[in-house]
């Protein structure tokens, strides 16, 4: 009896792993249909779409609007979260459980009151939406996860090598720039791609910050109010693709950046 719930597992995860991939597999094959329309069987199989969406100015420009956001935001988020994970991990005591708190509150918010509330105050500012507003929005969104990563590896590191430097006549700048940071070096760079990937797929911030340039998210939800044709669903794989390389170069770096140190 107890071997019939082991050998089942492995069956579990197989059926899990379909049920999360399947789809995906499907909106590629749909992308190389010879018809408008999405069913199958697919009768001719073609390059068609691809070819259409990587020539199509209204979404190469989206494309580029999202990638400023993410470098935008990125960039936002790990200025603000490197100095706050550097407070955080220095507070002892209750306070530092209270400013944790508060700087993580942004992640348990549902989406669409952080993105109201986002846009409520900059209107109050009397700031325009557009990228600088998306940008702004994004980086709200990815400081949590920034001080999460890097106050976990700083928490990881042992106070030793500081206090070494420092007998061996290294001051503060030394310390953080040659030790501390090259410590921080993989934390960084995983907080860095999971901005960059976590900017890019954001719909609700963009379409309520947004203006008259529509991030890719933005203009997909556009198009698929007309209908969803192979066109769609090529221009999807395709940022699926580049995503999950990224997203699995940046697993390799760190594994890589972790076992060399």
């Amino acid at each position: 009896m107890n071997r019939i719930p082991t050998a089942a597992l492995p069956i579990w995860f197989w059926l899990f792993v379909a049920y999360l991939f399947l789809p995906l597999v499907v909106m590629a094959a749909m992308g190389f249909r010879d018809s408008n329309f999405i069913a199958f069987p697919i009768q001719q199989w073609t390059t068609g779409w691809y070819r259409s969406v990587l020539a199509d100015e209204e979404i190469l420009s989206a494309l580029w609007v999202s990638a400023q956001v993410a470098v935008y935001s990125t960039t936002v988020a790990i200025a603000v979260g490197l100095p706050m994970s550097f407070v955080f991990a220095r507070t002892r005591g209750p306070m530092r459980a209270l400013m944790i708190a508060a700087i993580v509150l942004p992640a348990f918010l549902p989406v669409i009151v952080s993105a109201i509330a986002i846009r409520m105050f900059l209107g109050h500012l009397g700031l325009e939406t557009g990228i600088a507003a998306i940008s702004f929005g994004h980086a709200i969104g990815s400081v949590p996860f920034v001080v999460i990563m890097i106050l976990t590896r700083l928490n990881a590191m042992s106070s030793n090598l500081a206090d070494a430097a420092r007998n061996l006549g290294a001051d503060d700048v030394i310390v953080v720039t040659r030790i501390v940071l090259p410590f921080l070096a993989p934390a960084l760079f995983g907080a860095m791609m999971f901005c960059l990937l976590l900017s890019f797929e954001d719909f609700v911030r963009s379409f309520f910050l947004g203006g008259v340039d529509p991030t890719f998210p933005v203009l997909l939800f556009a198009r698929l109010r007309f209908g969803f044709d192979p066109g769609l669903a090529a221009i999807s794989t395709i940022v699926l693709i580049a995503s999950t390389a990224l997203g699995l170069f940046a697993e390799r770096h760190i594994r890589r950046r972790n076992m060399g140190r």
